[in-house]
């Protein structure tokens, strides 16, 4: 038997392993050659909001999906696989390290996306109904702004509202079906949070009034397709 301490240093290995799967990077070299690097472009991030402004919709769907699938894979894996359930903090601390695979991902130099989609695709799994209220107050921010940073933060501040709140009606009446538990409260708080804060440097930009609009597209020369990866592009997104 592994143990509470084996079982979720177990999770953590695996969500942090899967969540760097670098699905936004790989899709660049794929597209554009094996010298591009997406990170020199737009947002120098590798999710696929970059992705659509740097390589089109259809590349950006599929990394949408696949980094989506680095929150699910192992969070439903720490919650059916008995040896992985850690006394039911096993799900939270596989999304948590998913999260952190995604953000600093071991296979390309710790270097990643901000992981809005992979936090989501957790999310899924440990709490739909918040997932849902999540999803809404998102794609409703960027449907009236535009910004997709904005939306994603107003997302996260939905998730960390909707655990909170289901923790505490839960404690008052523990057979309320939207309740969490405590390590399903500590995800949806230190996720949220985390993606927040990742947003620095967008933050900033939206209070300048110079972040850039869902729509927008990065103009890659081509000529840097080629370019070797010393070369670093200043567009921001």
């Amino acid at each position: 038997m592994l143990g509470i301490i084996g079982s979720l240093f177990l999770n953590a290995v695996i969500g942090y392993l899967w969540g760097s799967l670098p699905s936004g990077y790989w899709m660049g070299k794929l597209l554009r050659g094996k010298d591009f690097d997406i990170r020199q472009y737009g947002s120098h991030k590798t999710g696929a909001t970059n992705v659509l402004r740097t390589l089109g919709r259809g590349p950006a769907a599929i990394v949408f999906v696949f980094d989506l699938s680095k929150g699910i894979g192992p969070v439903l894996l720490a919650m059916l696989v008995p040896a992985l359930v850690g006394a039911g903090w096993g799900a939270s601390i596989a999304g948590i390290a998913a999260l952190l695979g995604h953000c600093f991902p071991l296979f390309i130099g710790f270097k990643g996306g901000r992981g809005v989609t992979t936090g989501a695709g957790a999310l899924l799994i440990i709490s739909p109904v918040a997932f849902v209220f999540t999803a809404t107050a998102t794609f409703s921010t960027i449907g009236i702004w535009r910004y997709v940073s904005l939306g994603s933060i107003v997302g996260c501040l939905t998730a960390m509202v909707c655990g909170i709140v289901f923790f505490i009606i839960g404690l008052v009446n523990p057979t309320f079906f939207l309740a969490v538990s405590l390590a399903k409260l500590v995800f949806m708080v230190v996720v949220p949070g985390l993606i927040i804060l990742f947003h620095y440097d967008n933050i900033g930009r939206l209070l300048s009034g110079n972040e850039r609009k869902l729509g927008q597209q990065v103009v890659i020369p081509v000529s840097d397709t080629t370019a070797s990866p010393s070369a670093k592009p200043s567009v921001q997104a």
